[in-house]
């Protein structure tokens, strides 16, 4: 952008931001937000920001919420936004949202809530509030629950548990309530203990010591609920409210007798209609049909190896993953295939929906928001094809924000311990468990991803094979797993991870071989990001961070063994759609041209972590272009993106590339795909001087 437009549209923003200072809403502002909003197409949603101040200050507070609404869209952060939300909902009698809202800009701006909350609406309102004190991962934790005291409203560290997760956007029948996961041992156990460590702020910072959660979908049915079977067998899960609950079964076969245990789930097949009853109530999982459809295949499985870097693979001649190549050369190997971020939380949110982080507007943790309803993720479209979907093991990433919110069922652990034997069993006994209905199963596991070892228990092969100044500590400073430096401790505990899940992988291909033909499965492993420590990279975006597995086989998926195109982590949707025959539309991810697509001219990777400079990189199959921004992001994803140092580099030597044709060729390419970055001067000015110290200080360090 020329820097004389971009002045103007700075000048633009500050006389209208002068004027709500003032709370000055006349025609001469309105005038001025024509001009501004015409000025440039980048300005939608400040100009709906500004619009919905005008009608608010003008009490037309449906107005405001309707352009507040558009804004909200497309830029889930911004005070003065959250600020709006919460004066309009409120006006209009919804006080839960306008309590998530008033969250925010506590939380993040030190905004007091002054919300008037009637008696009948504490209860709800309270969990708004702990929504919006809280964050995108760890669920079931509350970041901060909010309890209303005698002293007034209090806030701590806990877990949702025993009860449904709050949820204001999903006002369907089921909704995830949070149980412990029990497995074949005592029924009540679990839930004792998630009962007595569920308000204990210390266990809840840890996540209950990485407690195994079951996040399943159910429907309160009271005392009594009818289960009507007709075409096929189905399978229900009841869990219970209290310890060894009485289930009773009615039908014209007889009747039965069960129990439940505390907070624990347990199914029930059940082969003709049934009645169900409990004094205590019913928390039912909708009925499971057990019949197979020649449009779905039996089994989906997705599985994503956790910080895999597919090149440190190919630099050691795949000897490492001879489980992984001998399966998927009868499918396709995308063997040029990158991440679009470089760690989990955007990454995981990036595959699951095709979407860039900046328009899934998923990147940054920190902040609770849900997914646009109008973008599906991989589970929802897995839903709507009739599939039972199981997120067998995670780490609770995507259960907050929306992108799991096509799943029946989530067991995960908080603090990602995941290990990928326990994953494989898994799978394999819920395959056999529900082998006469259609499954989606997504396993996630962390046996290939790296973290400090300040604060890690090393693998034990690690511990004993490598000596004490190999495994010194000393010289290093803890970093987190992006800045981790090439040390032999590293190379060692990743490289094992990496044969680790070779290894266990191989049992999960023998079940599949055994039990499935070609066309009643489809089987796509892939991971989020890659590892930094094989190269030492200076750039954050490095070819080792961003290089990630990509691998498919099962039905629709032609036998081609390695392809050399590129493809990006958003490339997945569409790749899955292909298969399974759900439409790939309103995202941002290209159909590989090895399952009937078009080719790529290149790939990008950013790093969206504020208070951190903006990062991107683009790479074709002959070049590297890295840009950096001089400042740091913002809360809500933009920057400045004058002044961007940019480097050239030739692939795969390294070697740094002068030429005025190639700098063009991205600087147009950086241009076109950080349209959403660039603040085009409309910082607001709020929000910066409330992060100070982060545009004077933190722009100068990493993360």
């Amino acid at each position: 952008m020329k820097k004389s437009l971009r002045e103007q549209n700075r000048e633009l923003f500050h006389k209208l931001w002068a004027h709500c200072e003032k709370n000055d809403f006349t025609d001469e502002y309105l005038q001025l937000l024509i001009e501004f909003w015409q000025l440039l197409p980048e300005n939608e949603t400040e100009g709906n920001i500004f619009y919905a101040l005008y009608a608010k200050a003008h009490k037309n507070y449906q107005v405001a919420l309707e352009y507040a609404l558009k804004a909200y869209a497309k830029r889930k952060i911004n005070w003065t936004l959250w600020c709006i939300l919460r004066d309009c909902y409120y006006a209009l009698g919804n006080i839960e949202l306008a309590a998530i809202f008033a969250a925010k800009a506590d939380k993040f701006y030190n905004e007091p809530v002054t919300l008037n909350i009637p008696k009948n609406r504490l209860a709800s309102a309270m969990d708004a509030l702990s929504l919006g004190m809280g964050r995108g991962i760890y669920a079931p934790t509350a970041y901060t629950r909010m309890r209303y005291t005698p002293q007034g409203m209090k806030g701590d560290r806990a877990i949702f548990a025993g009860e449904f997760l709050p949820n204001f956007s999903n006002n369907g029948e089921y909704r995830l309530f949070s149980a412990a996961y029990v497995e074949t041992e005592l029924q009540d156990d679990k839930g004792k203990l998630l009962d007595f460590i569920k308000d204990n702020g210390e266990m809840s910072f840890i996540s209950g010591g990485d407690f195994t959660y079951d996040l399943i979908k159910v429907a309160d049915k009271g005392q009594k609920c009818l289960v009507n079977v007709n075409e096929a067998p189905v399978i229900v899960g009841l869990v219970g409210k209290n310890v060894h609950q009485q289930v009773d079964f009615s039908s014209q076969g007889g009747s039965a007798i069960s129990y439940l245990g505390k907070w624990a789930n347990s199914f029930f097949r059940l082969e003709e209609t049934t009645e169900i009853s409990s004094q205590e109530g019913l928390l039912c999982t909708a009925p499971i049909l057990l019949k197979h459809s020649a449009k779905r295949c039996k089994a989906v499985i997705n599985v994503l190896l956790d910080g895999l870097c597919w090149r440190a693979i190919q630099d050691k001649k795949y000897e490492m993953v001879p489980n992984l190549l001998r399966f998927f050369q009868q499918g396709v190997i995308f063997n040029n295939h990158y991440s679009v971020s470089e760690y989990t939380y955007p990454s995981l949110a990036t595959i699951e929906t095709g979407l860039y982080p900046y328009n899934s507007q998923i990147f940054n943790d920190k902040a609770y928001h849900t997914l646009n309803v109008e973008y599906k993720s991989i589970s929802e479209r897995m839903h709507e094809l009739g599939y039972y979907c199981v997120n067998i093991m995670g780490d609770s990433a995507g259960s907050y924000n929306g992108t799991m919110r096509g799943y029946d069922r989530l067991i995960v652990n908080c603090c990602g311990g995941t290990p990928l034997h326990i994953g494989v069993e898994r799978t394999i006994n819920h395959l056999d468990a529900f082998s006469e209905t259609d499954q989606f199963i997504f396993l996630h596991v962390g046996n290939s991803h790296l973290w400090s070892a300040h604060n890690y228990q090393l693998p034990l092969n690690t511990q004993t094979k490598l000596n004490i100044w190999q495994r010194s500590l000393k010289e290093e400073e803890e970093k987190t797993s992006v800045h981790l430096e090439k040390r032999d401790i590293y190379l060692h505990w990743n490289q094992e991870g990496i044969k680790a899940c070779d290894t266990h992988m191989a049992r999960l291909f023998q079940y599949i071989r055994e039990h499935y033909a070609e066309d009643e499965y489809l089987l796509t492993v892939y991971s989020d990001h890659g590892s930094p420590i094989y190269g030492n990279s200076p750039h954050l975006l490095s070819e080792y961070q961003n290089s990630a597995a990509f691998m498919m086989r099962g039905r629709n998926v032609p036998q081609l063994g390695f392809v050399d195109e590129l493809t990006s982590a958003v490339d997945i949707y569409p790749a899955l759609g292909r298969c399974l025959g759900f439409e790939a539309v309103n995202i941002d991810g290209n159909l590989p041209i090895a399952l009937g697509g078009t080719e790529r001219d290149y790939v990008v990777s950013m790093s969206m972590y504020p208070p951190t400079p903006y990062a991107i990189c683009v790479r074709t199959k002959e070049h590297e272009c890295q840009a950096i921004t001089t400042g740091c992001l913002d809360e809500d994803g933009r920057t400045d993106l004058t002044g961007m140092n940019i480097d050239i580099f030739q692939r795969p030597d390294g070697e740094k590339m002068e030429s005025h044709e190639l700098r063009a060729y991205f600087e147009h390419i950086i241009q076109q795909e950080t349209k959403a970055i660039d603040n085009c001067g409309t910082q607001w000015p709020n929000m910066r001087e409330a992060r100070l110290a982060w545009f004077e200080e933190e722009s100068k360090h990493g993360k």
